[in-house]
């Protein structure tokens, strides 16, 4: 027993024990005066709402005065439950005051005792007040004597009786000692206790301003109103911090979006999966989760009705209204998910339109991505699949209200994606929403700056180094007053390649920095979004003393040296200068390099950290060698585009220019084929084939990049006009020839970079500047840029000085490749039954000869006919002729063409070099080539 708690006097023990405590007494007394203040302050607040209660209890007063027929009767006789329950419905607590009519005579009757058992069940106040008829109350009070003893402690009901007893706690609060909320809920037909006739009750209202009171008994519904009401009062717009206004966006208070996604990579967004139970969404979405968060390192979180139901929305059933708060209470826990960057998804069967467009709602409020994602089944499969066995329980009569067959589900009127599962397979269906969320850029962190479907250059930005046509007038006569830097053919086609986007992120030649980055690692950091101070860090003079705190957070894919060498005299010319001019050898001012950095050309180890082998007699380390013992590295802008004159301008797009073509022909992913030789009918096999695979991964129009090599080449490589004009003939004869290709989709356009046949490190280069214009896959062959070494190689005289698997092996595993995609050649032969190049069928390979390039050369110098299409020999070079199926006619004519007068070399294109009239006077006469031996 507590200490000052009253009882009976304490014995000579306890007393001795009380003695001996005084000191504690004395120490805790302050306390406890403390607690009697704390209680004295608890009770005059209490008492502030007796006004209240007083008026209540004149209004109450005033109505029983308008009512003159009424007799009051007093019974203490305990009510027994029987009797209880006629007055008013089991579930219901006695109401506060009722006044039931019967004729014309009202009786008033007060209860003061009540059955113990039943008391004892059900906690009722000793005393309450009820009006029912006067013959009723008489025979009740006939049947139940009035006991001796009687509680006379007073209580008023203040809530509605059948919600205070389904909610215990509002009962109890009902139990204070006075009131002026009366609610009466008795029904309106009641039965007489005497006649066992019906009687009409009428309740009366107090004259007072009271809350609206519950309008129904079910909790369900009652708990859908008290939410409802809890919403209405509460403000849709809380100022989170000082620095946001109310009713307006609370993104001040938070990390930027932008920031967020950009230092994770990826975007929040929400796919709201709806449908009908076993329609596949827990499914579906668990696939897509794993392979997002497995194969690409994304965050995502996947929410269902399960997982929400053990925890969130455990207090929610299933009837309309918790069914909306279920998707509310889902939707809002999405949009902050989704606003913290991770990918949600939602699968909600969520059967109510306006449920789910109010969710999506408040995604748009927020700027979040949302997806609805419909998933389009019939009953009847619904049924067929049943995985928890309810359609069963459905058509057994053992459970009812079930969505989609005894309870409404509205289909989505314009769902972002719709998924008839019952036709495709988990992976399809999982593949399709992958798509999406790529072709939206959700996958990456950086804003979208491409068309749909098309990825990101590296970097993150197009670049387009032109001039504005409005500032070209200014720039050019600044570039008179500037020193001059010589460049040559091979410098301007590395210039095209900056400028025009197929580097990116380089916005110019390479600063030392830059260089040891590409030599050591293939790759060059960068922070595009400035996240951890370095934004720009490339167009900066290379310092080797001061370093960032923070090292930038992406790594771009950059393989090839992109350098412009110089010669003593020039660094002595440019020196102390802000900008320079660069001119080609034909005299033309083509670009203004600013800032520029001269640093030495440390050319024995760019050419062993670029090829990794020894050869002097390689083409391109050659003219490596030949350059001067000084780089200048700088930002540049073309003066104006760069064209070359030679009858292929109209194929050489920039890398702005091609993601727009891609766009107007409808593209949702884009795959690149490089060609440094002419297209025959098993390249246009494996072109056809990838774009057949892409489908299947769900893509609709996957475009074709036919890109022929458009720079520098070595001397015996396939002419770049003889390529182009054959992959002219190529689309000309689209799908009239196996060996042609669909204009429709389709896009051919030279790439300008030189080759520099440099093996695997050369094709990182070649894969990454495709994704520059857009391309998503790329197509890579056996041995990609490798060549055969020379016969001053050290280990590979006059063999390949590279294994051919390699080069798509590095590429696959190469830093800073991203999502890049490689398409591997298979081994493709001629089919002589029907005249097709196809993979071989090993059940019958006597039907199957090989054309290899060789051969093909061969054939070309000599003529070579095309065969017979029912007799096509096993030895082609003997009989001297071509299958018919091999290439296009007219895309062969040329290339007989070119091997028979391969030796006139002015007669034909290389590479691309600009070919300019001579700069002489109006009454000159010349003839050849000017740039050419053949000019007079």
């Amino acid at each position: 027993m507590a200490k000052y708690s009253y009882s009976a006097p304490p014995s000579a023990k306890e007393k001795k024990k009380d003695d001996n405590n005084d000191d504690f007494v004395q120490e805790r007394m302050p306390l406890c005066v403390g607690i009697c203040v704390l209680l004295a302050i608890v009770f005059v607040l209490s008492r502030t709402g007796d006004d209240v209660i007083t008026k209540g209890k004149q209004q109450q007063q005033q109505q029983q005065q308008k009512n003159a027929n009424i007799r009051s009767v007093s019974s203490a006789a305990p009510v027994p439950p029987s009797a209880y329950a006629t007055i008013t419905p089991a579930t219901s607590a006695i109401p506060a005051t009722t006044t039931t009519t019967t004729g014309t005579t009202t009786t008033t009757a007060s209860y003061t005792s009540y059955n113990a058992a039943y008391a004892t069940q059900n906690p009722i106040p000793e005393t309450t007040t009820t009006t029912y008829s006067a013959a009723a109350a008489a025979g009740y009070a006939t049947q139940n004597p009035i006991p001796q003893q009687q509680q006379t402690t007073t209580s008023t009901y203040n809530v509605a009786a059948g919600y205070a007893t389904q909610n215990p706690v509002l009962q109890q609060q009902q139990q204070k000692q006075t009131t002026t909320q009366v609610y009466p809920t008795i029904p309106e037909q009641q039965p007489n206790y005497m006649t066992g006739t019906t009687t009409t009750t009428t309740t009366t209202k107090p004259d007072c301003d009271c809350p609206t009171p519950p309008t129904t008994t079910n909790d369900n519904d009652l708990m859908a109103q008290l939410r409802a009401k809890a919403l209405a009062a509460t403000t849709p717009h809380i100022i989170e911090c000082s620095a946001a206004e109310r009713g307006e966006s609370q993104a001040a208070c938070h990390l930027p979006a932008s920031d967020r996604y950009a230092a994770l990579e990826q975007k929040g967004a929400t796919l709201w999966m709806t449908g009908c139970s076993g329609a596949g969404k827990t499914t579906i979405a668990t696939a897509l989760e794993e392979r997002l968060v497995k194969h690409y390192g994304k965050h995502v979180y996947r929410l269902d009705g399960d997982n929400l139901r053990t925890g969130l929305n455990r207090d929610l059933g299933f009837s309309s209204s918790d069914r909306a708060e279920s998707v509310r209470r889902t939707g809002e826990l999405a949009t902050l998910f989704s606003d913290a960057g991770v990918i949600t998804l939602v699968g909600l069967i969520s059967p109510y339109r306006a449920d789910r467009d109010a969710v999506r709602k408040r995604h748009e409020e927020q700027g979040i991505p949302f997806y609805e994602v419909f998933l389009d089944v019939p009953v009847d499969e619904l049924k067929k699949r049943d995985p928890k066995g309810q359609y069963a329980k459905v058509e057994s009569g053992e459970l009812k209200h079930f969505t989609c067959i005894d309870d409404p589900y509205e289909e989505p009127l314009q769902p972002e994606v719709t998924l008839k599962t019952h036709e495709l397979t988990i992976e399809q269906s999982a593949n399709i929403l992958f798509r999406t969320l790529e072709r939206d850029g959700i996958l990456m962190g950086a804003p979208k700056v491409t068309p749909p479907g098309l990825p990101n250059p590296d970097g993150d930005e197009i670049v387009d180094l032109h001039v504005p046509p409005e500032l070209q007038a200014e720039r050019y006569a600044e570039a008179e007053t500037l020193p001059k830097v010589l460049i040559t053919d091979i410098d301007l086609n590395w210039l095209q390649t900056i400028g025009e986007g197929w580097a990116s992120p380089l916005k110019g030649f390479m600063r030392e920095g830059t260089l040891l980055e590409t030599l050591h690692f293939n790759s060059i950091l960068v922070d595009p979004f400035n996240l951890t101070a370095n934004q720009g860090r490339l167009e900066r003079s290379t310092d080797f003393n001061n370093f960032p705190n923070h090292p930038p957070p992406t790594r771009v894919s950059m393989s090839l040296p992109i350098t412009l060498s110089c010669t003593s005299y020039t660094k002595d010319a440019i020196e102390g200068h802000s900008a320079v001019t660069l001119v080609t050898q034909m005299g033309q001012m083509v670009a203004i390099l600013r800032n520029p950095e001269v640093y030495h050309n440390r050319k024995e180890e760019i050419v062993t950290r670029m090829y990794g082998v020894i050869d002097p007699g390689h083409p391109y380390i050659e003219n490596i060698y030949k350059g001067g013992p000084y780089l200048i590295g700088g930002e540049v802008e073309l003066l104006d585009r760069i064209r070359y004159n030679d009858g292929l301008d109209q194929w050489r797009k920039t890398a702005k220019e091609l993601m727009a073509e891609f766009q107007q022909k409808g593209a949702d992913t884009v795959y690149a084929f490089q060609t440094r030789n002419p297209t025959h009918a098993g390249h246009a096999y494996l072109m056809r084939s990838a774009g057949e695979d892409l489908r299947k991964q769900g893509y609709q129009k996957p475009v074709l990049w036919l890109s022929p090599l458009g720079g520098w080449t070595k001397s015996d490589d396939v002419p770049l006009d003889v390529r182009v004009k054959q992959h002219e003939q190529v689309l000309e004869a689209g799908l009239t020839h196996p060996g042609g290709l669909d204009p429709e989709t389709t896009v051919m356009a030279i790439w300008p970079a030189p080759m520099v046949y440099a093996g695997p490190t050369e094709v990182q280069f070649h894969a990454k500047s495709r994704r520059s214009a857009g391309a998503s896959y790329f197509v890579v062959g056996r041995d990609p840029a490798g060549m055969k070494g020379s016969a001053l190689a050290e280990a590979s005289p006059d063999d390949d000085l590279y294994d051919g698997n390699h080069g798509r092996y590095v590429l696959q595993n190469s830093p800073g490749i991203g999502n890049m995609q490689m398409l591997s050649f298979v081994k493709v032969m001629y089919d002589v039954t029907d005249n097709v190049m196809k993979v071989p069928d090993a059940s019958r390979p006597d039907d199957f000869i090989s054309i290899s390039g060789t051969k093909m050369r061969l054939l070309a110098r000599n003529g070579a006919t095309p065969c017979s299409p029912t007799n096509i020999p096993t030895d082609l070079v003997q009989a001297n002729c071509i299958p018919s199926g091999f290439m296009v006619p007219r895309g062969w004519d040329g290339v007989v063409e070119y091997y028979k007068h391969a030796s006139e070399s002015e007669r034909w294109i290389p590479w691309s070099r600009p070919l300019l009239p001579a700069p002489a006077h109006e009454r000159t006469v010349s003839e050849g080539r000017f740039g050419g031996t053949s000019f007079r």
